[in-house]
């Protein structure tokens, strides 16, 4: 349970990162932000996969990749 909460976290943390951009910061600090918040959320993510198994962990990031959710939507975009 701990490690799907990992794994959730680490979701959650990428989907966060465009509010970033409405942070009372200067660019570099953002950046920063940005950075740090990309590798945590990998570490947790793995951390979180080595709790679960190899196997399962890539089949849930291959599942949430952006590059399937945009395969998604054009495909969707087509049906309609």
């Amino acid at each position: 349970m701990i490690a799907i909460g990992l794994i959730v976290m680490s979701f959650v943390l990428y989907f966060i990162m465009p509010l970033n951009l409405c942070l009372p910061y200067s660019a570099p600090v953002k950046a920063a932000i940005t950075g740090t918040m990309m590798v945590v959320s990998e570490v947790i993510f793995w951390v979180g996969g080595l709790m679960i198994g190899r196997e399962v962990a890539l089949k849930i990031k291959k599942k949430f990749s952006i590059k399937n959710l945009i395969t998604c939507i054009r495909v969707d975009r087509k049906e309609n």
